[in-house]
């Protein structure tokens, strides 16, 4: 072996060794989130903070709603909420007709035909469904995801994104940390 294949062996060899000591050192850190408790909703919603997502709180008679909206000029737009339906609590076997029933509401909102495939999921306390279907809003073209979930014993929580057509996967990961992360309160 040359002395010139020595040294990129041996040099090979120490850089392995240096990023394997310094993965082992410093674990992944997980993305900053805020978090939010909301006695209103009776939820721990998690959002991001880096950029910070602005975030308000709307009550109405039916049901109060937090909604999240990653800042101006951020690309995709996007709207996060998340619905607490407290008059909505039910036996775990009635979730999907319960789910089917909030997507056929929606749709109707949006003018278009309620999703037919719906996918069992769980997002932290959160066992149900969920769908995504495509509309028009304001003359855009959108995609819109559809979560219905509940703890057994506790209200219902519907979770919506709404994005630009064909974006949702762009927030794929926004919303893997965010939706995973709901819990209720007590």
């Amino acid at each position: 072996m040359s002395c010139t294949k020595k040294r990129a062996a041996s040099l090979t060899a120490i850089l392995c060794l240096i990023a394997s000591i310094a993965a082992t050192a410093n674990p992944r850190m997980g993305r900053p989130m805020i978090i939010h408790r909301l006695p209103e909703l009776n939820l721990e919603i998690w959002t991001e903070q880096d950029p910070e997502w602005e975030t308000h709180l709307d009550e109405t008679a039916r049901a109060p709603t937090f909604v999240a909206e990653p800042p101006a000029l951020s690309y995709p737009p996007a709207h996060m909420s998340w619905t607490t339906l407290p008059q909505l609590t039910f036996p775990q076997e009635h979730m999907e007709a319960a789910t089917r029933g909030v997507l056929h509401q929606m749709a109707i909102n949006y003018g278009v035909s309620p999703p037919k495939v719906l996918r069992q999921r769980q997002y932290g306390d959160l066992v149900g469904y969920e769908a995504t279907f495509q509309a028009v809003s304001d003359d855009l073209p959108i995609d819109v995801r559809v979560f219905c979930g509940h703890r057994e014993g506790k209200p219902a929580v519907v979770m919506q994104v709404v994005t630009l057509r064909d974006k949702l996967p762009h927030l794929s990961e926004h919303i893997r940390r965010s939706w995973t992360n709901v819990r209720y309160l007590d």
